[in-house]
C-alpha cells in the first residue's frame, strides 16, 4: 500500500517559477517609487532651461540680469531701438504662470520650452524665432484709463 499523503499535493517545479514571477512584478513596481532609485526620480529632474546668454545672442545682444533666482531668471537687452525682456524658468508651470500674469500688460511674446522673450512686435522677435524656435503669443495692449478726463486744479 502506498504511503498516505493526506490532502497535500506533491510539490511541483511551478512554485519556484511563480515566486520568481511575483518577485519580478514587485520589483517592477518599486522601480518608479520616489526614492527607490528608479527611473522616475531621474525623469522628475528637468533639464536646465536655455541660458539667458544664448537667448540674447539669438537677438544679437548681451543681457543685463535683473532677477537671478532658482524659479526664474530675468534679464533685459536692446538691439538699436528694440528693447527685449528675457526670462527662463525652473518649470513649465512657472513659465505658464509668468506668461498669464504678464499678458495683462500687452506685448508680444516668443515662448519656448521654459523661456520667454518679450518685445513690442512680432517682427522684432523674428531673428530669435529663426534661431531658437518657439511660438509667438500676442496680448492686447493694456490701456490705462484711471483718471481719464479729469483735469487738475481747484
Amino acid at each position: 500500500m502506498p504511503p498516505d499523503t493526506g490532502d497535500r499535493a506533491p510539490r511541483t517545479p511551478r512554485a519556484p517559477r511563480a515566486i520568481a514571477l511575483l518577485a519580478a512584478l514587485l520589483c517592477a513596481g518599486c522601480a518608479g517609487a520616489p526614492g527607490a532609485g528608479g527611473g522616475e526620480r531621474a525623469a522628475s529632474t528637468p533639464p536646465a532651461p536655455e541660458p539667458l546668454d544664448r537667448i540674447a545672442a539669438a537677438l544679437g545682444c548681451t543681457p543685463e540680469v535683473t532677477v537671478d533666482a532658482q524659479e526664474v531668471r530675468e534679464g533685459a537687452c536692446a538691439v538699436g531701438a528694440q528693447a527685449f525682456r528675457l526670462a527662463t524658468f525652473g518649470t513649465e508651470e512657472g513659465r505658464a504662470a509668468w506668461l498669464s500674469e504678464s499678458r495683462q500688460y500687452g506685448g508680444t511674446y516668443l515662448v519656448g520650452e521654459r523661456w520667454i522673450i518679450t518685445a513690442p512686435s512680432a517682427d522684432a522677435l523674428a531673428p530669435a524665432r529663426a534661431r531658437l524656435g518657439g511660438t509667438l503669443d500676442s496680448a492686447p495692449a493694456h490701456t490705462h484709463t484711471h483718471g481719464a478726463g479729469k483735469t487738475g486744479g481747484p
